[in-house]
């Protein structure tokens, strides 16, 4: 899994434009947490969450859920469901990657998101969180701060020792 975050990064870098290693030298040594959830039935789903409305405060998530589903997004002002599709899995960008300041200055966005309980079937997830080493200093490239455009492009990020 760290391996496909890594080349999610390199993505991400090109997808910027900048320098396609950057991110995944970046988080070469990252911190990775892998999580299973279990989300039990419910006889009134609609009156609990399996988790509440939230982003992701790490860098980037990768999902495999479940054929029973249970993860919304919130799009448009509603919620959509997220139809499991067997085999893949979802991609979120966290906090780190996305909030203004962070690794691309608000570029990318982090997606506000939510797991719902199913009244007839429990549901499964397994989670991959890529964050940053406590060390690293989470600044955007000098060429994704509109107010530093046209000044000499900074390669790489500084360590906070």
């Amino acid at each position: 899994m760290h391996g496909l975050a890594l080349s999610i990064m390199e993505l991400s870098a090109i997808g910027l434009g900048v320098d396609r290693m950057l991110y995944r030298e970046f988080f070469e040594d990252a911190v990775s947490i892998m999580r299973t959830n279990l989300y039990p039935t419910c006889q009134e789903p609609n009156l609990s969450l399996g988790t509440g409305p939230h982003c992701d405060p790490n860098a980037l998530t990768i999902l495999h859920q479940d054929l029973v589903g249970g993860l919304d997004v919130f799009v448009d002002n509603k919620w959509h469901k997220v139809r499991p599709i067997p085999g893949a899995l979802v991609i979120n960008i966290g906090d780190v990657f996305a909030v203004r300041k962070a690794l691309s200055n608000g570029i990318y966005r982090s997606c506000l998101h939510r797991a719902v309980v199913n009244s007839h079937k429990e549901r499964r997830s397994l989670v991959f969180f890529m964050c940053p080493r406590a060390d690293k200093l989470v600044k955007p490239q000098r060429n994704l701060c509109p107010q530093m455009r046209g000044h000499k492009k900074v390669s790489g990020f500084h360590m906070v020792r």
